[in-house]
């Protein structure tokens, strides 16, 4: 399992130095999608799981580039 997440890390440290958004974007779409999914089935559970995700998607940029 490590070695499949190696890879992974390395091309998401690489998208970090660049400031590419596109990895984090997907995630906060995912996320959205999960919380829209949540609402549709009256799902407290996904609803919070999508609010969480979209959320740590949208922040993790700022953490890593040193948001101001």
């Amino acid at each position: 399992m490590l070695a499949l997440l190696t890879p992974l890390a390395a091309d998401v440290l690489d998208f970090q130095r660049q400031g590419n958004i596109a990895p984090y974007l997907a995630v906060f779409v995912f996320g959205m999608a999960v919380g829209i999914a949540g609402h549709l089935w009256a799902s407290r559970d996904l609803i919070l799981a999508g609010i969480f995700i979209a959320g740590v998607s949208a922040v993790i940029p700022w953490l890593v580039w040193g948001g101001g």
